[in-house]
């Protein structure tokens, strides 16, 4: 199969956007701020639907949970009490009376309630009271940006421990895929909450750059350079397959090209990230220099992955924490994920099994 000229041609335009850019700051794009894995929906979702691929319905409690984790985080690194001791202190004294006002200050209901149910056990672990580890953390002479990093990893604590329970021996049962990998942006978790050792994964990204970061960060694992205009495997080659901030950088005929491709080579099910889509009848196509910033129609995007053979459902971020944690706040109101099953007569599970609980 030959890519057609404009795929080609974009493919090109691609490469030299992500080019122009040093290796160090790859590195850490999408990994930080609201797109960090940890505090992601996007990511933690896609975390989930693997786990639930291992043991559906075993960890109900624990998503339920991280969930609510990263929304509450999410408030207070937005909020600026990282960088204000006497705000976090007068927070903390609110919180522990049940209130919802610190000195004048409104502190949201879900929040209130997040801290009257911690700490919490659940699926034999104990999730530790993370907004009082956050609030009464010490600060002089730390960077804020620093000094919180232990409590965002008390997830990924908590995943490692509760897998390797589960799962004491690495296995390679099933093939996991991942275009557009970046410098391994959602890999280093998968490796740091104990995802990593339960699939044979296999990442690549057009940009060499990224594949020689995510190499340097982990050697043993297959990340290559390639393009999801035409992926380098045979149909049906890979289990599953995750997919984040891609799409609604290709033109019309790329994004067609690309999930056809994912679609192609993925047996079972995928979980596909999408950053800028609305229930809207057309796409809404938005040229930006070497590549697209597109508004894409979410009847559309299901209906190409139909037209494979796949059905898809899509949760919209800003509604599911608001149903899941009581968090009315999103970043992005565009944000999607799509939670997609083979229809090609493979046996598989309901696609309700990989919402969520």
């Amino acid at each position: 199969m030959s890519l057609k000229a404009e795929l080609l041609a974009e493919t090109e335009m691609l490469v030299r956007s992500w080019d122009q850019h040093e290796a160090a700051w790859l590195g850490e794009y999408l990994v930080a701020g609201v797109e960090d894995p940890r505090l992601n929906m996007q990511s933690i979702l896609a975390r989930h639907f693997l786990i639930n691929e291992l043991a559906p319905g075993r960890f109900t409690g624990l998503m339920r949970q991280e969930y609510r984790f990263a929304a509450a985080m999410e408030w207070l690194l937005r909020s600026g009490l990282d960088k204000d001791a006497e705000a976090r202190h007068a927070t903390l004294h609110a919180l522990r009376r049940g209130s919802d006002n610190a000195e004048g200050e409104e502190i949201p209901g879900f929040i209130v309630q997040t801290f009257a149910i911690l700490p919490a056990e659940t699926e034999d672990c104990v999730i530790p009271n993370y907004l009082e580890a956050f609030l009464t953390r010490p600060t002089q002479g730390a960077d804020p940006a620093d000094s919180s990093e232990t409590t965002l990893d008390i997830f990924g604590l908590a995943w490692k421990a509760v897998l390797q329970k589960d799962f004491p021996s690495p296995r390679t049962e099933a093939s996991l895929l991942e275009p557009a990998c970046g410098s391994a942006n959602d890999y280093r978790f998968f490796e740091r909450y104990g995802l990593a050792r339960l699939f044979e994964y296999s990442g690549f990204d057009l940009c060499q750059k990224n594949v020689e970061n995510a190499r340097r960060l982990f050697p043993a694992t297959n990340f290559h350079v390639g393009n999801v205009f035409e992926i380098a495997a045979a149909s049906e080659s890979f289990d599953f397959c995750i997919v984040h901030d891609l799409f609604e950088h290709l033109s019309l005929a790329g994004l067609e090209q690309a999930l056809g491709e994912i679609c192609r080579v993925t047996r079972q099910g995928m979980c596909l990230g999408f950053f800028q889509m609305d229930e809207i009848p057309e796409h809404v196509v938005r040229p930006r220099e070497d590549y697209y910033w597109n508004l894409l129609s979410l009847a559309r995007v299901k209906g190409l992955l139909a037209s494979h053979g796949f059905t898809a459902q899509a949760i919209h971020l800003g509604s599911f924490l608001a149903h899941h944690t009581g968090c009315q706040y999103t970043h992005n109101q565009n944000a999607y994920v799509f939670v997609v099953r083979s229809m090609r007569g493979v046996a598989h599970r309901p696609v309700k099994h990989y919402l969520g609980p």
